[in-house]
């Protein structure tokens, strides 16, 4: 039964509670009086219809799905105190909590995949629709009010300055300091550790120097810190604005290999400041003249991978919010003669350079940055300097001069103060910039916003009535042919309301599954709301790569899938989905490749099991497919007193032809494995591996094939190493003769691969003058793909560096171990 009263302790509520049977079956929802008394109505019967749909209800016990919230969290809609009713009512609709949100580590490229429905905390439909709803109409319950933000940014060169950091970060042409600060530094720590284990406690030094500078009257509060490598970014408000940030994240994208060892990528941090999504982004870029395409590159790396993970729902991306303010050492060069450039410097003819600068050509081309504003540039480039002076490189090199250090910006209501770079600083090859600018954030007004919303509601109100939802699907069928690894493929379905009442969908998962389609598979939007007569648009995208491939490469598992869209208080539709995918040598054991002698796109696609008592266990291995000529079955078999043998390779062809290539060609490459791919170059190259085609001309050849190598050892379902072995590598990691006798135990192909790699491996460290490698940073890097611990395992620092010895060991030693028979 219900009980209904009053609440005294607690003005303006009403309590209702309802008892079951049992002494514990007992629900506690408190409603504001007024207009949540009919929203809680309206949102309790819909509870009710999905129970009844779910056959949650029995006769006699009208109130027995209730039993499904018993013991959980308490439900309540009314504001926290801490928080205006606007405020928690934009709060409640994110469904971020107002606390730092957990890392986004970017494991796979598949992040936005597969998600799980879960009835009780998937965000109410209607209310996700009456927020874009509020949405547009947002300018008519919102002011804008403007602040002040003060962008800087400073490759330190691995140094850490003896000056003030004042002349930088204290605009002493404007008195009134600015409400936000963000700080972002590049090559703050240059060491191997920091290089690739991200290890550094030079975050905390470079914050206590920022709040020394700007803080002396403890009037700013930092937002949040985060430092990947050398980059650090900093992000510091005005304490009197605190109570209106919420949703505050931070997440980091390394661009180099695996995001490891090649001191580029981006840090950003995202929060909400009154009802205005801010995001900062600090970036370091590929250096050197000549690679302007690689820059864009990882630019393009950066907005991609760079997500905020939100709660039972897509993830922010960078472009999610309202504005976006970018700093960092871009590394965008001028294309002239060194004595033109700085002929041109010296009589300040900045608008001629400018016209050459290879950012402003890339973002007039929109090649980068689209959409993004610079203020004009009234200043000297800041870069290179010889270090403790204001003098240009006068080293070997003679490094032209750039503008290599920038601040841009994206979204509206941003007017800029000044722009400018700070010769004084001569700790570094780089001087600092920062950028000054006004920006308006909206402000709810939260009368207006309560008219707005009320009259959303009617609205949606009238639309509703008795009638059921009807739909029209513009295909219940979705083909994707020849699906190749690593490779994105996109369709779309068309959902139109052909009723008469607003339509709420979602995809269901089918019976005893937790997930709505399959781990290859993304669909966006998972949910959705349409009102009669309108139409949206459901984007399915496909991809496999490392985690799904090895059960399509043995044909455990195909490219199918029957998607179930669920209207509320309607049917059901199936969507169909099929595909073909290509055989890859990447995710294919070793023991397969060694035995396979053809490329294995030129084998026979191998047969799913046509019964669960066919399908192995995921307990147990693959079998490795030996090999498979695809011949005709009818084909006569030649006599012969005892059968052939099968050719077996000592390592994978396709690994042979990336090490030769490198050896060929690589081996003097400034930064060999520390620099990632162009994905086009590395998409060909899988291809060419697969089809057994001869690798062409690209661009990046080079460091797209170490990549792919790379790759190709971190996809082998069991690793160079396997995975029995790992612990006892860690235990014998300080001795060579222990790791020796670690290799003695490993199956042949595993073996003579590991040999393989570790003579090549020392080939590469006697050319480091050039490639600039350690056996120190080769050992860490390669030990992450041939010594893994185990699926859905992770190892801690003290491992990681054990992994990194025992590989030490290996190329430091010049024996030549002969390959196993």
């Amino acid at each position: 039964m219900f009980i209904v009263c009053i609440d005294a302790a607690k003005t303006g509520l009403l309590k209702l509670t309802w008892a079951g049977e049992s002494d514990t079956e007992e629900v506690v929802f408190e409603v504001a009086l007024g207009e949540y008394v009919q929203q809680f109505v309206q949102e309790f019967k819909a509870a009710k219809a999905v129970a009844v749909n779910e056959g949650q209800v029995t006769a006699g016990a009208t109130h027995a799905w209730i039993s499904n919230y018993i013991n959980k969290q308490p439900i309540s809609i009314v504001a926290t105190p801490e928080m205006t009713p606007v405020e928690n009512y934009f709060r409640q609709l994110n469904n971020v909590q107002n606390i730092d949100a957990p890392e986004n580590l970017m494991d796979t490229y598949m992040a936005r995949s597969a998600f799980e429905y879960n009835p009780q905390t998937l965000k109410s439909v209607k209310e996700e629709w009456i927020a874009k709803q509020l949405e547009i109409k947002k300018s008519e319950f919102t002011e804008p009010r403007t602040l002040t933000l003060l962008c800087g940014s400073w490759n330190v060169n691995g140094r850490t300055p003896k000056e003030n950091l004042a002349p930088w970060l204290i605009p002493n042409e404007h008195p009134e300091l600015p409400d936000v600060y963000a700080v972002g530094f590049q090559e703050l720590d240059l060491s191997a550790e920091a290089f690739v284990f991200n290890e550094s406690n030079r975050e905390a030094m470079w914050c206590a120097m920022i709040e020394d500078c700007i803080n002396l009257d403890k009037v700013y509060t930092k937002v949040k810190s985060k430092q990947l490598v050398g980059m650090l970014l900093c992000v510091y408000v005005k304490t009197v604005h605190i109570p209106h940030i919420r949703n505050v994240q931070a997440v980091v994208t390394g661009t180099g290999i695996m995001g490891m060892m090649g001191n580029k990528g981006g840090v950003a941090i995202r929060f909400r400041l009154f009802d205005t999504d801010l995001c900062f982004v600090n970036s370091h870029l590929a250096s050197d003249s000549g690679r302007c395409d690689r820059r864009n590159q990882d630019y393009q790396e950066v907005v991609k991978r760079t997500l905020f993970t939100m709660p039972n729902g897509p993830p922010f991306t960078i472009f999610d919010h309202d504005l976006v303010f970018w700093v960092g050492d871009l590394n965008y060069r001028i294309p002239l003669p060194d004595s033109e450039v700085k002929s041109l410097v010296k009589a300040r003819d900045y608008q001629k350079l400018l016209k050459y600068d290879e950012l402003t050509v890339e973002r007039n081309a929109k090649h980068v940055f689209v959409g993004f504003e610079e203020g004009p540039i009234d200043f000297y480039p800041t870069y290179k300097f010889d270090v403790g002076t204001d003098t240009f490189d006068s080293s070997e090199k003679q490094r032209t001069p750039a503008w290599c250090d920038r601040v841009l910006w994206k979204g509206a209501g941003v007017k800029q103060r000044t722009y400018t770079g700070h010769m004084v600083f001569r700790t570094s090859d780089h001087k600092p910039v920062s950028s000054l600018v006004d920006f308006a954030v909206q402000v709810v007004q939260p009368k207006r916003f309560a008219e707005v919303r009320q009259q959303i509601v009617r609205e949606m109100d009238k639309m509703e009535n008795e009638c059921r939802p009807d739909a029209v699907i513009s295909t219940n069928l979705a083909k994707f042919p020849d699906v190749k690894f690593m490779t994105r493929y996109t369709q779309s379905i068309v959902i139109e309301n052909s009723g008469q009442v607003i339509l709420q969908f979602r995809f269901i998962p089918k019976l005893d599954e937790k997930k709505f389609c399959k781990p290859w598979l993304r669909i966006n939007p998972p949910v959705g709301m349409i009102v009669p007569g309108e139409k949206a648009t459901v984007e399915l995208m496909l991809m496999v790569d490392a985690t799904t491939a090895a059960s399509l490469n043995t044909g455990e598992e195909r490219l199918e899938d029957i998607l179930i869209l669920h209207l509320e208080n309607g049917k059901d539709y199936f969507v169909s989905i099929t595909g073909n995918f290509l055989r890859t040598c990447f995710c294919t054991p070793l023991v397969t490749l060694v035995n396979t002698l053809r490329p294995v796109r030129d084998l026979t696609q191998p047969a799913a099991a046509s019964s669960s008592s066919d399908r192995r266990t995921k307990s147990q291995p693959p079998q490795p497919n030996l090999i498979d000529f695809g011949e005709s079955a009818s084909t006569p078999a030649a006599p012969t007193s005892k059968p052939e043998e099968p050719k077996k390779l000592h390592i994978p062809k396709e690994l042979w032809r990336m090490v030769d290539f490198l050896f060929t060609y690589g081996l003097d490459e400034d930064n060999l494995f520390a620099t990632s791919g162009n994905e086009q170059s590395m998409e060909l190259i899988r291809e060419c591996l697969d089809t057994g085609l001869p690798f062409e001309t690209m661009p990046d050849a080079v460091h797209s094939i170490s990549e792919c190598l790379i790759r190709f050892l971190e996809a082998l379902p069991d690793p160079v190493i396997p995975f029995v072995h790992y612990q006892r590598c860690l235990d014998s990691n300080s001795n060579y003769t222990l790791c020796k006798q670690v290799l003695t135990q490993l199956p042949s192909e595993h073996y003579n691969l590991f040999v393989y790699l570790m003579a090549f491996l020392r080939e590469v460290l006697s050319h480091a003058v050039t490639n600039g490698l350690s056996a120190e940073k080769l050992a860490l890097l390669f030990s992450a793909v041939l010594l893994r611990p185990g699926p859905d395992k992770t190892r801690d620092a003290a491992s990681t560096k054990k992994a990194s010895n025992f590989i030490y060991h290996f190329l430091l030693n010049d024996e030549e171990p002969q390959f196993a028979s």
